[in-house]
């Protein structure tokens, strides 16, 4: 089995969110058109700023996005816990 491409994940997602391009894209504050060109391959390598951009929307880490992580259970991210500080002694 093929792993999804960018669009086929982004495509998924949005379609999971129960949003059309045109509210995706809303979101990005791009054009509707942009998103229709990301989820069919016609963009090749998007700039960070914005698999970054659709990630947050999206609710998924970027590594899942762009396909370094394949596990489905990895879509739903939950944000880093804040590391801890020592108490100062004293």
């Amino acid at each position: 089995m093929q792993p999804l491409t960018l669009g086929e994940r982004i495509a998924l997602l949005r379609r999971r969110h129960r949003l059309t391009q045109q509210q995706l894209a809303a979101r990005l504050g791009v054009a509707q058109s942009e998103i229709h060109r990301l989820e069919r391959g016609g963009v090749k390598d998007p700039h960070m700023s914005r698999v970054v951009a659709l990630a947050q929307a999206l609710h998924v880490t970027t590594d899942w996005l762009v396909g370094l992580r394949d596990r489905a259970d990895e879509a739903d991210s939950t944000p880093p816990t804040p590391p801890r500080t020592a108490a100062p002694v004293g």
